[in-house]
């Protein structure tokens, strides 16, 4: 069953968000991670969740407790909340809910994918260093 301890889990995506970003702002170009960023866990199901095009500012979790991933996309690309989310629908995930609070929105989907199930929770907010264009991806799968 998904587990709604993720209103926590948010929170602390939310300010490591802010956090990473604003490290990331005052570095060079040289002194960021590159243009992958940070590399994903190794059981991070990359086929099973598709994440937007960016930088990974920060990947974290196990396929056990969940992950916790934050993307930074494109300055220019436009709604990077609504890229993610249209990204996973096209990928078979079904959005259950979708909430905005203080200007933090937050999309929860799901699919069946290799007899298992994926939640996941995708988030903007523009308190994060990079606005909206920084998108926070919380993953557990049952």
């Amino acid at each position: 069953m998904f587990r709604f301890d993720w209103l926590w889990r948010l929170v602390v995506v939310l300010a490591s968000i802010a956090v990473v970003g604003g490290a990331l702002a005052g570095c060079s170009e040289e002194e960021q991670a590159g243009p992958d960023g940070v590399p994903l866990p190794s059981d991070f199901p990359v086929t099973q969740v598709p994440l937007i095009d960016g930088h990974v500012l920060s990947a974290s979790g196990t396929r056990a407790d969940g992950w916790e991933v934050t993307v930074q996309g494109p300055a220019n690309g436009g709604n990077q909340l609504e890229a993610a989310t249209k990204k996973l629908t096209d990928a078979g995930y079904v959005e259950s809910h979708r909430s905005t609070e203080g200007g933090q929105s937050v999309a929860v989907l799901s699919a069946a994918k290799g007899g298992s199930t994926y939640w996941v929770q995708v988030g903007a907010s523009p308190q994060a260093a990079g606005g909206g264009s920084s998108v926070f991806y919380l993953v557990n799968v049952e």
